[in-house]
């Protein structure tokens, strides 16, 4: 671009970065941190050319590090958390203290996910392995102006390996504890004159499970997943070229389970409601009044609780409620790249195929206050164009996007334990105990389209110093149906019936009429299924400088807004206030940075600062309904956060580097009446809502201060064999819970070891390592576990193995 001075070496972007770097022999005279290229600004660039915080992972740092899927890379980001519900198991996202609490496989993330840039606009569906990748890039940050769907804070891209024109073919196999098998393996080349293509696969198993019942001699934690990917790249001519990449994943693996604890050792109550068989330890009389329930655990990650099955005294059905997955996702991607003179266009065309039969249990432990089985169809289609060039001072992309995606889902809840439930009768809770509802069904359909037309450029206006700007203008409308119905075993209708008078009969109920309970304007008796719209158009930008005052030296500043469009609760349902949409969020992001290259190339330190103001933040929030007050969705008038991230990459000997990063945040609610759940009760007309203040609170998900700390050292051994020695520690922050503080997380940190030995030209390597090397207690999420235990989601225990790989035409 212009004069701008050329740097004559390229550095990693990441304390990630360092484990690709170490990984190749470095001569005594050049001690320089090797490139990472990424593709952020869709068009190569090196990370550390960018005005924007990125934080890379290469392929080799992902088998490196052990990580298996987009969860695990939150460990390694310090700002980024994934907080695992174990209730739909939908994982929710979150950069920067950005992110939206809604377990609801019908929300969509406020973190953008894309593979191959194609956008995954449901967290469910992001859960598949990853496996021949290339690279990760994690953009922070509202990044509406080039990314397809709308979302406040940032990105990640993963970015598959591309078919060579040389044949190479390699295979990485791992056994390690818990019986685990973990096979990757790949074959590329050319396939004629024009064309070449790269097929790749990866099987992870494991015969024994990690998670140990708190009441019996039962496991859970077994993995079972298989994924394979096929690309074929074809040369047309010398100005139009094609890739096709198609992908599957089967998982059949099991899900995580809770384990419950007394609340108190948070300044809680003991539970959020009462539920069987809790009864049998706290209401006097009880032969085993006074002691400690055998399912409350705390600070043993291996225990845990679950359901195994249910059979309903009413129908006598069974179902089988084992925490477990039954999904499949097919994944076709076709991008196509015209040379057109000095620009290029390319159109990117993804469909997305999800079916899934999944269950998972939330109240952690063998009775049946909360268990669910989820049965979801999701299709996504999403179609771009786009066309990029650049003069002498000027680099520019403008294009057109375009999704729809079609859910239809079917959500079936089991409660007979719960407060609603036979939990009632113990407790003397005189609504529930002569009507018990037991079950629930909840079904919806929701149709979403996305239609935007976006730029970007970047114009240099002296040889040092570069503005960037960047509009977008977005249409998206959502389209829903459902509600909660009466189940097969009527037991929802008879409590209907009994308290409210809503059907004639009980166990009957007319086709088509919901569970769910209009209480806007008085009791409908007979009411329908609800369907409601929401439509947004909504302009957003930036604008930025970049100054390059060496070749080793960038500092950067920009302002940056994206917005989220409103969706509706597709969790179960009581009255229609419920289900009520929520609006979009706005936020605007201020940020300066600067990426220096230090001490002669060996050397490479990233800071950043940045302030977000964020309004109508997405938020969960008390719903007053005729069963209580539960959860629900609503939106924050006015909150902040700001904070500060540093990345620092060191190699200062030959074959040591030394790496760390960070990140400080802080966050603010600054106006928002919230449901004060104590004061407010339901009545029929809609009213019964008592309101708090409760501007002060922090943001939920808002680690105050994490980092990661990272060494490694290599040292030939003979002519021909390299030995090196590795270890990392990713230590993360509290978290307060924000307005639930059920929800707050303690900080903790997990070390990993390795220590490799392989052949000097990289053909070969045998790695044994160890995750977890303290076997390190922790839960990275906590929550209230459906209607009444409070529960924590732990990490997994110390694992340690072996891994082999080979390569051949690399």
């Amino acid at each position: 671009m212009g004069n701008r001075p050329k740097r004559h070496h390229l550095r990693p972007s990441s304390l990630a970065a360092a484990v690709a770097a170490a990984s190749l022999t470095l001569p005594a005279a050049a001690l320089q941190l090797e490139e990472v290229v990424v593709t952020a600004q869709k068009r190569e660039q090196s990370a550390n050319d960018i005005g924007i915080a990125i934080t890379t992972f290469t392929g080799e740092q992902i088998r490196e590090l052990g990580i298996l899927s987009a969860e695990d890379i939150a460990m390694y980001t310090p700002g980024v958390t994934v907080n695992e519900t174990a209730a739909t198991g939908v994982p929710l996202y979150t950069i920067r203290g950005v992110g939206f609490q809604d377990y609801s496989t019908a929300a969509s993330s406020t973190v953008g996910i894309y593979f191959d840039e194609i956008a995954m606009p449901y967290t469910v569906m992001t859960r598949g392995l990853l496996f021949d990748t290339d690279r990760v890039e994690i953009l922070k940050g509202p990044q509406g102006d080039l990314y397809g769907r709308n979302t406040t804070a940032g990105q990640i891209n993963f970015v598959s390996r591309a078919p060579t024109e040389d044949f190479s073919a390699g295979i990485t196999a791992s056994y390690g504890r818990f019986e685990a098998i973990d096979v990757e393996g790949y074959v590329s080349g050319s396939l004629g004159a024009n064309s070449r293509g790269r097929l790749a696969a990866r099987i992870v198993q494991s015969g024994e499970g990690w998670q140990k019942s708190t009441v019996g001699d039962d496991e859970l934690g077994e993995d079972d997943v298989m994924a394979l990917r096929g690309t074929l790249v074809t040369d047309w001519s010398d100005t139009f070229s094609s890739k096709l990449t198609v992908s599957y994943v089967d998982d059949q693996s099991d899900n995580t389970a809770n384990t419950a604890y007394d609340g108190t050792l948070i300044g809680l109550g003991p539970f959020s409601s009462p539920y069987q068989p809790l009864n049998e330890y706290i209401i006097p009389g009880s032969p085993t009044f006074g002691e400690t329930p055998p399912w409350y655990s705390v600070g043993d990650n291996g225990q845990a609780g679950w359901t195994n099955s249910y059979t309903s005294a009413i129908t006598g059905r069974t179902f089988d409620l084992r925490p477990q997955r039954d999904n499949q996702t097919l994944n076709v991607a076709l991008r196509l790249d015209w040379q057109i003179g000095d620009a290029t266009l390319t159109s990117i065309t993804g469909y997305s195929d999800f079916q899934r039969e999944e269950a998972n249990d939330w109240d952690g432990g063998f009775y049946n206050d909360s268990s669910n089985i989820n049965t979801t169809d999701l299709q996504v289609f999403s179609q771009e164009l786009r066309l990029a060039g650049e003069t002498d001072r000027l680099n520019w992309v403008v294009g057109l996007y375009y999704s729809q995606d079609e859910m239809d889902e079917y959500y079936h809840y089991f409660m007979s334990d719960s407060v609603f439930g036979y939990g009632s009768i113990p407790f003397g809770v005189g609504l529930f105990a002569p009507n018990p509802i037991l079950e629930l069904d909840t079904k919806y359909d929701q149709e979403t389209t996305s239609a935007a037309i976006f730029g970007h450029a970047e114009y240099d206006l002296t040889d040092s110093l570069t503005l960037i700007v960047g509009a977008r203008y977005t249409n998206e409308s959502r389209d829903w149906t459902g509600c909660t119905y009466v189940a097969d075993d009527g037991s929802l209708g008879v409590f209907l019936n009994n308290v409210f008078g809503f059907w004639g009969t009980p166990f009957e109920k007319g086709v088509g009429d919901c569970g769910t309970v209009a209480d806007i304007g008085g009791i409908d008796p007979a009411f329908p299924p609800y369907s409601d719209s929401i439509d947004t158009s909504r302009p957003t930008g930036k604008i930025g400088l970049d100054w390059q005052p060496s070749e080793d030296v960038l500092v950067y500043g920009s302002i940056s807004n994206g917005f989220k469009s409103g969706g509706f609760n597709g969790a179960n349902s009581n009255t229609t206030t419920q289900l009520i949409p929520y609006r979009e969020e706005v936020l605007t992001a201020y940020e300066i940075g600067t990426k220096a290259t230090l001490a002669g190339g060996s050397m490479q330190l990233n800071g950043a600062l940045f302030y977000y103001d964020y309004q109508d933040k997405q938020e969960q929030d008390a719903a007053v309904t005729l069963v209580g007050n539960i959860s629900g969705l609503t939106n924050v008038d006015e909150s902040e956060i700001y904070g500060a991230e540093f990345e620092l990459t060191w190699q200062p000997t030959e074959g040591l580097t030394l790496a760390a990063n960070g990140a400080w945040l802080e966050s603010e609610v600054k106006k928002w009446q919230a449901v004060d759940r104590a004061a407010s009760a339901w009545q029929p007309d809609g009213g019964g809502v008592v309101y708090y203040d409760a501007s002060g609170q922090e943001l939920a998900m808002t680690p105050d201060f994490s980092y990661t700390l990272y060494a490694r050292y290599e040292m030939p051994i003979t002519n021909s064999l390299m030995m090196d020695v590795s270890a990392d520690y990713n230590q993360t922050g509290k978290t307060t819970g924000g307005p639930r503080p059920e929800d707050a997380t303690d900080d903790y940190g997990v070390a990993n070891a390795r220590v490799g030995l392989g052949s000097s030209d990289g053909n070969w390597r045998v790695m044994a390592w160890v995750r977890n090397l303290t076997d390190e207690d922790y839960y990275p999420s906590a929550y209230t576990g459906g209607n009444g235990p409070y529960v924590r989601t732990w990490g997994m225990p110390r694992t340690y193995g072996v891994t082999f790989s080979y390569a051949i035409g690399q």
